[in-house]
């Protein structure tokens, strides 16, 4: 009996959504670190990375459970698969969708800010897939943008789900 050959994707850290054995692309974004500052005498602060466009262009339904493939050259180690990708939930703004990374608190005599690396993260399944890739695993998601990448990235995968 022939061994069935899984579709992987080409390149290491692209990630795509597994939908019936087959690879569907989704959004590549590259963020821009957005810091800004507000009010006066006792200012508010906040970093984020920032992705162009409201939505993404890659819609999936509310209804359904996702699953998503990325290639990594650590997928065959004892690497734990949830220290290097993430499933992030993105806010929404007019014009574009942010990742808030830090915030923060200034007055005359003093600040803090806090850095948060775990913002956003949603909960997944790991395990491997095929011969070179990972594939995540989550339920159905409430309407929102997401996205997924690896832990640190300034490059992510988004999608939407309606």
């Amino acid at each position: 009996m022939a061994q069935e050959t899984l579709s992987e994707p080409e390149f290491a850290d692209v990630s795509f959504r597994l939908d019936a054995g087959k690879l569907v692309p989704l959004e590549r974004q590259t963020a821009a670190i957005q810091g800004k500052a507000s009010d006066f005498i006792i200012m508010s602060t906040k970093a984020a990375s920032e992705f162009q466009g409201a939505k993404s262009p890659v819609r999936f339904s509310s209804e359904q459970s996702l699953d998503f493939v990325v290639r990594s050259p650590l997928a065959s180690s004892t690497v734990d698969p949830s220290t290097l990708y993430v499933l992030r939930k993105l806010n929404s703004k007019k014009k574009s969708r942010e990742l808030v990374i830090m915030a923060g608190h200034v007055t005359p005599v003093g600040g803090s800010t806090k850095t948060n690396l775990a913002q956003g993260v949603l909960p997944v399944t790991f395990a491997r897939y095929g011969a070179s890739s990972i594939k995540m695993s989550t339920g159905p998601l409430p309407p929102g943008e997401y996205a997924v990448s690896r832990l640190y990235a300034q490059t992510v995968f988004c999608f939407g789900v309606d």
